[in-house]
């Protein structure tokens, strides 16, 4: 038996992905984004590599942060454009990714998972509101709210290797004073 490492593990989740967002529909308008390997080598950072149910969690994740990512793009798209109603579609459909796989998890998981998007939407509606006033802990629920609820269920801290570069890629967006807090967190937290 093939020992699992980091890589063929992440190479096996990004197939999987691209397996199941492999619908007809959504491939023949090319609306299904490339698997983002950084956010899955982040997830697989925190997981046992044996745990069969690790791994489906880390698929779960990703459908749902993929959904999440999805969506914020339709504001970007014309009014009524069918690349509009594509990108919710193909939103829509990781989204049904995501909840098929938790039906095979106890409630419990359904109902942290439920309340992180409920956090991960009020507060991208709060980026969305008060763009000049960002707080640190409103833009981190926004960006890594679903990781953070990931790393709690499978009991990691969601600082890792990867997860600092990570959170730094989508920092680019903010102020300075804001890097600056965000750099001094990273830096206090335990890897």
């Amino acid at each position: 038996m093939e020992q699992l490492t980091n890589e063929t593990v992440v190479t096996d989740l990004a197939r999987q992905i691209e397996q199941r967002m492999n619908h007809p529909y959504l491939t023949r308008h090319q609306i299904v984004p490339s698997v983002d390997m950084l956010l899955l080598r982040w997830m697989v950072e925190m997981i046992d590599l044996e745990s069969s149910e690790h791994r489906q969690l880390v698929l779960a994740t990703y459908f749902a942060h993929q959904a999440l990512e999805l969506h914020d793009q339709v504001k970007a798209c014309p009014g009524g454009s069918l690349e509009r109603q594509l990108k919710v579609l193909a939103g829509d459909y990781a989204s049904a990714q995501f909840y098929k796989i938790l039906t095979s998890f106890p409630s419990h998981y359904s109902d942290r998972f439920g309340q992180s998007v409920q956090r991960v939407n009020a507060a991208k509606c709060t980026l969305a509101l008060e763009a000049d006033i960002t707080s640190m802990s409103t833009w981190l629920e926004a960006h890594i709210g679903l990781i953070k609820t990931f790393s709690e269920l499978v009991g990691q801290s969601y600082v890792t290797t990867c997860g600092k570069r990570m959170i730094e890629k989508k920092a680019t967006d903010l102020q300075q004073e804001q890097k600056d807090q965000l750099t001094t967190l990273l830096a206090h937290a335990v890897a």
